[in-house]
């Protein structure tokens, strides 16, 4: 916080010195206190993204590259074509700090406020998915208190509007129990002509200015700059009040928005999440290159005596900002009184290029437009942190237990067990658009109604492996994503990103978002994978204990299945069935579930990614779908090959018969074989009379293919042709011990 002085007092604002003196330059005077609040949210980190803005530039020519691509990153959503007339947006965002003060409400105006994203581009919200990060939850009330209110907030708004949660990923780490990680991503889906309808912000002077939905109270002043401080620095009474979101109004509100852009006559629209009605006036007219007066004595307040500061800066949730033409201004309206929402007419748009606003004749706001969209950047420090080098240096100890001991071990940890306990509580088969359900795949799927074409869609990244090395941890994260889809039989097409770190100001957090964000844009730049969009959350340390999360640039991918029949799902299908390996294995275990559940290690070598073998594995992938040889598909993530299969045994009680004899290098430990978590790995269940087919298509790919098994009847997993003795694995134990956990866990 910084003290300045206006109208003689000292007042607290996020901006620096020189910040303030900028605006006093813009301005050519002193801001009144109305103002001060609207610079001082609008250039905070949240708003503003003033330490990332330099290095998220290098995501910014995905339209130009990709002719698929209709909306990138600067939008309020990605925006892809997908053939047959149909466009999909998506986009991921964060709701971290108020989900750590108030997990229910936190979490749910996180939904609340990703649909409204949606909105803006004229489509359809379709579908939700959440990664989620906290601590670890044995022995950790408040850890599990978190938890049980984030998943019921997220379930309950979700619930409510209709929409299905499909998808998401839970890790559990010390680093999170003081921030916890609630990230919420949203797919939405219209035509070609319903983005073409979606506004442009290409305004008229004299377009109306209209405020629909929830009315405006004092909930959340200051949040986005309340989300641009670490928690731990600030005291109990200067925490803003967290929003409080309605979801049956939000069912109202998708319907009746959705139905005024069709008309063509709404041109801009913005939704009232983070900065509230100064982010939407300030963005829409400085986007719009077009001024605007604001009428306050039109707003709709739920408080009495609400000043133009409290108003102006309010996040109260559910409200939208349209701009209208003036000649569809009652078919508008006609509209909203049809869905009984609550609007106002608060202004009109003009050439000045300056937002003025007015409480009753008062002028209050008089700043250029563009001062308050275009906020000033600032140079970040970076510096690698020195605790690395002796963390990548750890060895892997000799197995202090037997593998099989291990694998129960690990099947029950929290970061590999069953997250059942999560999903059933989200109506994830809402509607008639969800084919895989959760726990069936690597993604979910949704059907494109009227075609024969399916939405896959997976989020998520491993922030252990980001802690050791972000940038190859980064990589890796999109080659999980990207295996997840394809694992169903999509092919990647897009990618939106969400960068959770510690303090910008501190460097060697900032070298760890650098890092990552150089990373996934050359990882995406190599396997041609448009990034269209993203969003940051700075702050996530704890200034007392010093110490941040661990890095979580969580990924999103979507892809397109084409035809119902090319959908490939998790569970081995048949006995008798082969089952093989793709891909090497290699003795990376920095940042596994091997070396912290059972040696309580945070180091090590983590998996460094090929961008030219990934290529080949999902080329060769492609051609055996393409073949029709996959009966099943995972990919091998935490924990290594032997809980890959265990969990694509459970479903259909199969058990395997296992020989990983000439599966691996021999300067690898059978410890470092199996519990080894190098990425871009897959385990397929294919027929046996395409065996041979098989490994001459592998040949012809260049990448490793071994067959390592048969599907038996019996319910066991045995193990052979390692180092050591034969093993066999209880089927019904791991089962129980992997869907045991979290409920025995939550029983608080």
């Amino acid at each position: 916080m910084t003290k300045v002085k206006l109208d003689g007092e000292d007042i607290d604002v996020e901006m620096t010195e020189d910040e303030f003196k900028k605006v006093n330059d813009l301005l050519s005077r002193e801001p009144n206190i109305t103002e001060l609040g609207m610079f001082d949210v609008m250039w905070s980190e949240h708003c503003s993204y003033k330490s990332s803005r330099p290095k998220l530039k290098l995501f910014e020519d995905a339209e130009a590259n990709y002719d698929y691509v209709l909306a990138g990153p600067g939008q309020d959503a990605g925006v892809i074509d997908i053939g047959d007339g149909y466009a999909l947006a998506f986009r991921i965002e964060s709701h971290n700090h108020p989900s750590a003060i108030e997990p229910y409400h936190g979490a749910a105006t996180g939904i609340g406020g990703i649909i409204r994203d949606i909105l803006c581009m004229g489509v359809r919200p379709i579908a939700l998915l959440d990664p989620l990060r906290f601590g670890r939850l044995k022995g950790n009330p408040h850890s599990q208190w978190l938890f049980k209110y984030v998943v019921k907030g997220i379930a309950d708004y979700g619930n409510c509007t209709g929409i299905p949660t499909i998808g998401g990923e839970v890790e559990f780490d010390d680093s999170f129990e003081s921030n916890c990680i609630v990230n919420v991503a949203c797919i939405g889906l219209g035509t070609i002509e319903d983005f073409k309808h979606a506004p442009s912000r290409a305004y008229n002077p004299g377009d109306y200015l209209i405020l629909m939905g929830g009315s405006t109270g004092r909930d959340g002043i200051h949040g986005v700059t309340f989300a641009s401080r670490t928690l731990t620095e600030m005291s109990e009474t200067d925490r803003p009040a967290v929003q409080i979101g309605d979801p049956f109004i939000k069912k109202m509100i998708i319907e009746a928005t959705l139905e005024a852009v069709k008309t063509g006559y709404v041109r801009g629209l913005k939704d009232l999440g983070g900065g509230g009605l100064t982010c939407a006036t300030s963005e829409l007219t400085g986007d719009g290159n077009t001024g605007a007066k604001v009428d306050l004595k039109k707003v709709f307040t739920r408080e009495p005596g609400m000043n133009s500061y409290e108003i102006m800066l309010s996040e109260s949730q559910e409200r939208m900002a349209f701009i209208v033409k003036p000649d569809g201004l009652e078919d508008i309206l006609d509209i909203f009184t049809k869905y009984e929402m609550n609007f106002a007419v608060i202004g009109r748009t003009d050439d000045s290029k300056v937002l003025k606003v007015f409480d009753d004749e008062k002028l209050v706001v008089n700043i250029p437009a563009k001062a308050l969209s275009e906020s000033p950047t600032i140079k970040r420090e970076e510096k690698r942190p020195s605790y690395l080098d002796e963390l990548l240096t750890q060895k892997t100890p000799e197995p202090n237990l037997d593998l099989d001991e291990i694998i129960y071990k690990l099947i029950a940890s929290e970061n590999i067990c069953s997250k059942e306990w999560v999903y059933r509580q989200y109506d994830h088969e809402v509607g008639v658009r969800s084919v895989v359900k959760c726990g069936e795949g690597d993604s979910g799927v949704l059907r494109v109604i009227g075609t024969d074409k399916f939405i896959a869609a997976s989020v998520g990244v491993n922030s252990k492996h980001c802690f050791l090395d972000p940038y190859e941890g980064a990589k890796g994260g999109l080659v999980e994503e990207c295996g997840n889809v394809i694992s169903n039989g999509a092919k990647p097409l897009a990618m939106v990103n969400c960068c959770n770190f510690g303090n910008p100001e501190i460097p060697e957090s900032f070298w760890y978002f650098s890092k990552a964000v150089q990373g996934m844009n050359d990882f995406c730049r190599a396997l041609k994978i448009p990034i269209v969009g993203g969003n940051v959350s700075f702050y996530n340390e704890d200034d007392v204990k010093k110490t941040a999360i661990k890095a979580t640039p969580e990924i999103m991918i979507v892809g397109i299945i084409e035809g119902e029949k090319k959908i490939i799902t998790l569970p081995f299908k048949e006995v008798g069935n082969d089952v093989f390996l793709i891909g090497e294995t290699k003795a990376e275990l920095g940042g596994s579930e091997y070396h912290s559940v059972i040696h309580n290690l945070e180091g090590g070598k983590p998996p460094i990614v090929n961008e030219e073998i990934i290529q080949n594995r999902w080329d060769f992938l492609f051609e055996l779908y393409n073949r029709n040889l996959v009966k099943a598909n995972h990919d091998v993530n935490k924990g290594g090959i032997l809980i890959t299969i265990s969990e694509m045994c459970f479903k259909n009680k199969l058990g395997v018969d296992l020989d990983f004899a000439d599966c691996y290098n021999e300067h690898l430990r059978d410890d470092e074989f199996l519990f080894s978590e190098s990425v871009g790995r897959f385990i397929i269940e294919t027929s046996p009379e395409d065996h041979d087919l098989i490994l001459d298509l592998a040949k012809e790919f260049n990448i490793n293919v071994k067959k390592i098994g048969l599907l038996i009847s019996k319910p066991i997993i045995s193990v052979s042709g390692l180092k050591s003795d034969q093993f066999n694995l209880n089927l019904d134990k791991m089962k129980e011990l992997y869907d045991s956990t979290i409920p025995n866990l939550m029983e608080i």
